[in-house]
């Protein structure tokens, strides 16, 4: 057990005494955030909740099937909507971040909103003063897998269904890539089983995440291995590097890099893996390791970011060119072990 049952008691005590719910999903949202939410959000309008979805930006296209996700509202698209559900509610969830910057848009509005905040989350280092309840566990796979645990030692077990499980289902997959990481602990594959016998059709669902790419990814994919990858044999270390003009040119649609940096981690011998990518003012970077190296510690140290020991996020607001070149100078004093 993750959690105590006084924190379950806690929990369905907010939920009860709550009239408008907000459930808020990270920045760059993932398969994880939103299918957390949006198993939550169904959940809570089963038992009657006023209950609402809210993004920070749009949604990748690889995730648009999932289970109610046209009634997600996007900040980028619906601001003030957004601004007053967060500010008028009594009782927000924080979906698989763990502090309010990581909303970036939003995050005035939840330091301004006077509602309870409940945390259910993976990431380490939460904000504890901010949290009036927090369920964060960084050992968990993801989120998803958490809110698992949550729904089955509470009362809303009896509301989990299809697509509550298949939402839940594709935050677990995607977040340990296909099972492929974070997913040592056998209670992970115990509960991939438990989400199938609610009905989780697992080759339609793997098929509609990682066999339904558009022609631009595709081809982005193509052009950021032929033209944009940097390898650092000696160091273990390989990073892809793509500006504004290049994502342009293969229609800049949302989740259009997902996946990519993965790709230069694929690579026989390299333990160290980045991908940037030139968004507005600022270079976003997503780092992933192999073994030992703690690219979380990294990420919070060189580039204002963080996340988990083998996956993390950073940004710089530097130019493309010179955040190649601070990276560079990184790896090249790295010990790297693969």
């Amino acid at each position: 057990m993750t959690f105590t049952k006084d924190q379950i008691v806690q929990l369905e005590k907010l939920v009860e005494e709550a009239n408008d719910i907000t459930l808020i999903t990270h920045a760059n949202p993932d398969a994880d955030t939103v299918g957390s939410a949006l198993a939550l959000h169904n959940v809570l309008v089963q038992m009657g909740k006023k209950a609402q979805v809210v993004c920070p930006n749009p949604i990748p296209d690889f995730i648009q099937w999932m289970h109610n996700i046209d009634t997600v509202i996007v900040h980028d698209r619906e601001g003030r909507k957004v601004q007053r559900l967060v500010e008028n509610a009594d009782l927000i969830f924080a979906m698989d971040f763990n502090a309010p910057h990581r909303t970036s848009n939003i995050e005035k509005s939840m330091m301004e909103t006077k509602a309870k905040k409940v945390l259910i989350d993976h990431h380490l280092f939460p904000d504890e003063d901010y949290f009036d309840l927090m369920f964060s566990f960084p050992k968990k796979s993801s989120t998803s897998e958490l809110l698992f645990d949550i729904l089955r030692a509470s009362n809303y077990k009896k509301y989990i269904n299809k697509e509550i499980a298949t939402n839940i289902f594709v935050g677990l997959m995607t977040d340990t890539g296909s099972f492929a990481y974070n997913c040592n602990q056998p209670e992970t594959f115990e509960t991939a089983a438990e989400l199938i016998r609610y009905g989780v059709e697992v080759k339609k669902t793997h098929d509609l995440i990682y066999n339904n790419n558009s022609i631009d990814r595709i081809r982005a994919l193509g052009y950021s291995i032929s033209e944009r990858l940097r390898v650092f044999p000696k160091q273990n270390a390989a990073y892809i590097s793509l500006s504004a003009e290049d994502l342009t040119r293969y229609g800049n649609g949302e989740g259009l890099t997902e996946g990519i940096v993965n790709y230069a981690l694929s690579i026989q011998g390299i333990c160290f893996a980045a991908l940037l990518t030139e968004k507005g003012d600022k270079i976003k970077i997503s780092f992933r390791s192999k073994g030992t190296y703690d690219v979380n510690a990294f990420a919070r140290k060189y580039f204002e970011g963080g996340g988990h020991h083998n996956a993390a996020g950073g940004k710089s607001f530097l130019s493309l060119e010179k955040t190649e070149q601070k990276l560079e100078e990184l790896i090249t004093n790295l010990e790297i072990p693969c």
